[in-house]
């Protein structure tokens, strides 16, 4: 029996899809492509935007038009939230929500149909303790490796679904959290990344000391290995935390850091607990301890209510920040959210605009932070061979570098590179190892 697999949306559907891979083999499924023809298909959702939303049922009716007579699965959190668009649109013979989907081949043995389809979907706020899911191979990544440490959102922005389809904050155990670090890091890859939805409460809902605790108790246990932290909310990098971060050559200098505005009153209007004054001071302390972090953004344009004096004021925030990427959404309103029923939303053109100058600044920005690295010396993790001698990575504050080598390395392996140029397509130089 043939499966086909497509997932859409974060880093922590990326890890949750690979236990998926790996449970499916181990019951005798083989993999195919996602355009060939399979008994099965699933698609690991997403519901951040209406984009993502269209994209999953794009991606199921291309499935059923590959195999009318295949198992068409929705799985996650667009089948938590929409689940009964799925089902009076006759898209899938399984809808799986985000809490059910870890007991997916109990719910394949069940009957399903494009008419009477199999609904697994419960109160994502009800779902209980954080469960650990035995992952040892990353799908589709042989370098780095991803680890869910924590799951859920309580802070309810007024224009995010995931309170409600990812449910409350949850963290993994810390003994959990150590073995599965050990298991991956065992598993070859040169780099992990700790994940989650909102990764800075971690342990929150634990009684624990926050993350810092636990970048302390992974320092006495680590293999050799990088670690990297996804995105960590402004208010949430504290001088605890901060300790933890410099006091350790083994986390990666690269912090992500969403801002959504830099206008006061839209991020009141977002659900977003600071201020612009408060954010750039958490920046330009990052940028002081860490002068070769990448430090990223994340910007929301077109917010309801936003208007050219609003917006003009996140561009220049923007460009007076050390920040070295920027990832832009054009607002996206999503029924159900607080904002979804605002007014004054910018549409068309002006939605357009406004991305584009946004992200035109993001590129200027990161062209500029990687040309500082011009005769500088990178720790690369090796993701790619390119030609024979030729090879492609991520850089420690995670600049893509490509560079010669000669004799070949090894996948997932840490490689120094001596940088010789810098161009469109990111990084030139030698490795020195």
């Amino acid at each position: 029996m043939r499966f086909a697999l497509e997932t859409l949306g974060c880093k922590v559907n990326q890890y949750e899809s690979s236990a998926f891979f790996e449970s499916l083999t181990r019951a005798g499924w083989q993999p195919v492509p996602f355009s060939n023809t399979a008994d099965l298909y699933i698609v690991h959702s997403c519901a951040v935007t209406n984009k993502a939303s269209y994209q999953t049922r794009q991606l199921v009716r291309r499935a059923f038009r590959t195999n009318p007579e295949a198992k068409l699965v929705v799985v996650g959190c667009d089948a938590q939230i929409h689940w009964h668009r799925y089902v009076q649109e006759r898209l899938a013979t399984h809808i799986v929500g985000t809490q059910e989907k870890f007991q997916l081949l109990r719910w394949l043995q069940m009957p399903g149909s494009l008419d009477a389809p199999c609904v697994a979907v419960h109160d994502a706020r009800s779902y209980g303790p954080l469960q650990p899911l035995a992952v040892t191979t990353m799908l589709g990544d042989r370098s780095r490796a991803f680890l869910k440490i924590q799951d859920g959102c309580d802070a309810f922005c007024t224009y995010c679904l995931v309170p409600f389809s990812r449910g409350r904050s949850r963290s993994l155990e810390p003994a959990e959290v150590l073995r599965q670090l050990e298991r991956l890091i065992g598993a070859g890859y040169g780099e992990v990344v700790l994940t989650g939805i909102h990764l800075g409460q971690w342990g929150m809902d634990l009684g624990l000391g926050g993350l810092s605790e636990l970048l302390n108790a992974v320092d006495k246990v680590r293999h050799p290995a990088r670690i990297r932290l996804t995105s960590l909310e402004s208010k949430e990098i504290t001088e605890d935390l901060l300790r933890a971060l410099t006091a350790y050559s083994w986390i990666c200098p690269h912090f992500h850091v969403p801002l959504q505005s830099g206008d006061r009153e839209i991020l009141g209007a977002m659900g977003r607990p600071y201020d612009p004054e408060q954010y750039a001071d958490t920046v330009q302390t990052l940028r002081k301890l860490f002068p070769r972090a990448a430090l990223g953004a994340d910007v929301i344009v077109g917010f309801p209510g936003e208007t050219d004096a609003h917006f003009s004021r996140t561009v220049r925030l923007l460009e007076s920040l050390p920040v070295t990427y920027l990832h832009v959404f054009p607002y996206s309103p999503r029924p159900g959210t607080q904002a979804a029923g605002m007014k004054g939303r910018a549409v068309g053109h002006v939605l357009k605009a406004r991305a584009r100058v946004v992200r035109d600044l993001g590129r200027r920005k990161k062209r500029i932070f990687q040309d500082r690295f011009v005769g500088a010396v990178l720790e690369v993790l090796v993701e790619a061979a390119l030609q024979s001698d030729l090879w492609k990575g991520t850089s420690e504050n995670y600049l893509t570098v490509n560079f010669s080598a000669k004799p070949p390395v090894p996948l997932g392996s840490l490689v120094r590179v001596r940088v010789h140029r810098s161009t469109d397509a990111g990084l030139f130089g030698i490795a020195l190892d």
